[in-house]
This record gives structure tokens, sequence and C-alpha cells, in this order.
């Protein structure tokens, strides 16, 4: 699998992303004061994350339905959670560990 970095905004629309980006800059893109993530599993090595606005729901945005589906391929069975806002997905790699 190759290396993906993109943007998903609510309306379905992919921007491709060059190069990593901070997480303040990311968090910036998608109108988030804090960021979520989801391990990406599904889409093998190397591991990539979709990082999500932690409050989307509880700011009222809308349903992501691409970002959801790619969220209920790593999910039990049954999960009924939806992503809310634009959502960005990067390689793990991109971030450096502390």
């Amino acid at each position: 699998m190759s290396i993906t970095r993109k943007l998903i905004r609510v309306d379905g629309t992919e921007t491709v992303l060059v190069g990593p980006h901070a997480l303040r800059d990311i968090a910036q893109m998608i109108g988030a004061d804090t960021l979520d993530v989801v391990m990406l599993r599904h889409m093998g090595k190397p591991l990539h994350t979709m990082l999500v606005d932690d409050e989307g729901a509880v700011k009222g945005s809308a349903v992501n339905e691409k970002a959801t589906t790619l969220y209920h391929l790593n999910c039990v069975p049954g999960t009924t959670w939806e992503i809310h806002g634009d959502v960005v997905i990067v390689p793990d790699g991109d971030f450096a560990e502390i």
C-alpha cells in the first residue's frame, strides 16, 4: 500500500496533502480545538491514522459519510457512531514519539 495524506471534507471532496503537517496545522485545516485519532488498520502497511475533531458531534458538525465508512471498517461490527466534520488521513509515522 502506498502512503496516503489527504483531507476529506463533509461534502465528500478530497484534497491530496503533500508532506507531513504539524498537528496544529491539521487541527486548523479541519477547524478542531482538540484532535482524536482513529487507527486505519484496514489500509495495511504503513499504518495510517485519521485525525478527527474530537468535538465535531458536540459542535453540530455535519456527518462525514466517507470518514464514517472508513471508521466502521476498523470498528467492532454493529458500531453506529458517526464521524462529524472534516478529517485528515496521514501515515502514523508522520508524528514523532514523545
